[in-house]
């Protein structure tokens, strides 16, 4: 995913440039405008992550790293490219990039949140078997 593409604008365009495109395709695929239209909802999610890298200074530099260690990666030696390329394609020097959409807004994987609200010391012993309907409620609503 090329986020200059994205935005529709160069890898030389100015900051100022980057703002107004990114502006112009916010009020194109704003969701109150897009309403419950999943591709259009998804590009909306592409945009916002191309302007958070490409509208910080800092992050549009490692951004410009990447896909210049990418495209020397592609002519030189296969090999030595992926070791420096995660699984995703992205490169491991921008842990953004290689978040998901989901990752980025909530700050945690789809399907292991519980994991990260748990505390570190407890070694809670987990039942095999049919949990009892008291045991069930007991665990939503506390115990008495």
């Amino acid at each position: 995913m090329n986020y200059y593409e994205i935005l529709g604008v160069s890898s030389t365009a100015t900051g100022k440039e980057i703002k107004s495109a990114y502006r112009k395709l916010a009020k194109q695929y704003h969701p109150d405008v897009v309403k419950d239209d999943p591709i259009k909802q998804k590009k909306m999610y592409e945009i916002q992550e191309a302007y958070e890298t490409l509208g910080e200074e800092e992050k549009r530099k490692k951004y410009d790293e990447s896909l210049l260690q990418q495209k020397q990666g592609k002519k030189g030696n296969s090999q030595k490219q992926k070791s420096t390329m995660q699984n995703n394609g992205t490169m491991r020097g921008n842990s953004f990039m290689a978040k998901s959409p989901f990752e980025q807004f909530f700050g945690f994987q789809a399907g292991k949140g519980m994991e990260t609200y748990q505390a570190k010391g407890q070694n809670r012993h987990q039942k095999t078997g049919p949990i009892s309907p008291d045991e069930l409620f007991a665990s939503f609503f506390g115990k008495k």
